[in-house]
């Protein structure tokens, strides 16, 4: 697809239009003129004799030069040209170069890295989350939706008064010894004393580690809170922590939970198998690495649009001392 920025390169849409002239006699030659004109371009780029530069690489190419020159002294590629240019600029595109792997978008020269994980998205039939949707004005994106008032803005699991003095960020993982010691040791004294109390509201965030039973216990949890029973499937999760955790049969445990909790079974089972959650988890294991934060649980308590990373064993002098405040 070509998207020549005129403005800064004034010979770019006649090279545009050299490649689909090219690519008339065969998509060989598309190629061949493509490369040619990458690996040439100090030479036309800038040139008031471009034009004939490429007919020069049609010559060098071996093409039908009479058919070639007709072709791109005609403009009869032009108005293609155009049309890519239009539809580039209709799906937001404003640089180059840019590139679309199915739904997802990727600018700029990037490394091969960044292709391949984009990639492996693709085939693995993830998508992008939707494009945000304008916050009203004077809102933040983890205050609560009254949409939605089990949700934020940003979509996360929260648990609390929307109006409490302190918003605490807690990375979890359904599978962590670590993070199962704080749900029985820490958990319960910090809802009651804090969280039903109206002063601590509690925005769940997911940081699994990479076996297949952590990740899908998050999805699940989320596919529960789909059916309003995020916190029931929490609670199940970790009081069962030790019979799934290494289970090769993690799913078909979950989807009995899910039963056991009276959840739509068929509902669940589809939401699981269809990874229907996952890419809300992949989210938040990006925003835990982006931080660099050590494995779960790690707490982050937010102020205004700041956030400080609080070690467990501080969290509930951290919480007292911001609430005195």
């Amino acid at each position: 697809m070509n998207n020549p920025l005129e403005s800064i390169h004034p010979q770019a849409a006649k090279a545009g239009e050299a490649s689909l002239c090219a690519a008339r006699q065969d998509i060989a030659s598309f190629w061949a003129m493509h490369d040619l004109l990458f690996e040439n371009t100090s030479e036309w780029s800038g040139k008031e004799d471009a034009v004939a530069i490429f007919k020069g690489y049609a010559r060098q190419l071996d093409l039908d030069t009479a058919a070639f020159d007709t072709c791109l002294d005609g403009g009869e590629t032009a108005a293609d040209m155009r049309a890519q240019a239009q539809y580039s600029a209709s799906e937001g595109v404003s640089g180059v170069p840019a590139f679309r792997i199915n739904d997802w978008a990727v600018s700029g020269a990037q490394p091969y890295e960044v292709f391949q994980e984009t990639i492996e998205k693709a085939l693995q039939g993830q998508r992008p989350p939707p494009t945000p949707t304008p916050l009203p004005a004077g809102v933040s994106p983890f205050d609560v939706n009254p949409q939605q008032p089990n949700y934020t803005y940003t979509g996360d699991t929260t648990r609390g008064a929307a109006d409490a003095k302190v918003v605490l960020l807690e990375f979890i993982d359904f599978a962590s010894t670590n993070t199962l010691s704080y749900f029985q040791n820490m958990w319960p004294a910090l809802v009651k004393s804090y969280v039903d109390a109206g002063k601590v509201r509690i925005i769940v965030k997911h940081f699994p580690g990479e076996t297949e039973q952590a990740n899908k216990a998050a999805e699940a949890s989320e596919c529960a809170g789909k059916q309003g029973a995020f916190w029931e499937m929490h609670d199940m999760l970790f009081a069962q922590q030790a019979k799934w955790a290494e289970s090769s049969d993690a799913i078909a445990l979950f989807n009995g939970y899910a039963a056991e909790l009276k959840l739509d079974a068929a509902a669940f089972a589809t939401c699981l198998a269809e990874g229907q959650t996952k890419s809300g988890i992949g989210e938040d294991v990006e925003i835990a690495q982006w931080n660099q934060l050590s494995p779960a649980p790690q707490f982050v308590l937010l102020q205004g649009e700041q956030g400080s990373i609080v070690p467990s064993q501080d969290l509930v002098a951290a919480l007292d001392q911001l609430l005195a405040q």
